[in-house]
């Protein structure tokens, strides 16, 4: 499931890290060294950035979704219209098929 961190998360995950590290490098290599609580708030982080992701994806298919209807009515506006009507109907859907892009391009990065 796609993940989304804030930069807070990405510098407490980090520094967990660093903890984990230096705990389990202190212990017996044999033995689970790493304190459970660093674990659960690292578990605890992870949940939270994945459900964050979750929710931006889906509002990003919504919109997508929007981009792609708002497109199919310009389409059809240009091909029933003449003149400036025309030129400006396509200028429209330019637009939101260019506002379709770019929210498919964002989208590729959750996935």
């Amino acid at each position: 499931m796609p993940s989304s961190y804030t930069a807070a998360e990405k510098r407490r995950i980090a520094w967990l890290a660093l903890k984990a590290g230096k705990q389990s490098m202190a212990g017996d290599r044999n033995d689970d060294t790493i304190d459970p609580r660093l674990k659960r708030e690292m578990d605890r982080i992870e949940e939270r950035a994945a459900d964050r992701g979750a929710r931006e994806v889906q509002a990003l298919e919504r919109r997508l979704n929007e981009a792609r209807n708002a497109a199919a009515t310009a389409k059809a506006a240009m091909r029933t219209s003449r003149g400036t009507e025309r030129a400006a109907a396509r200028r429209e859907l330019h637009d939101h098929e260019a506002a379709a892009r770019r929210i498919e391009r964002e989208l590729r990065k959750y996935r």
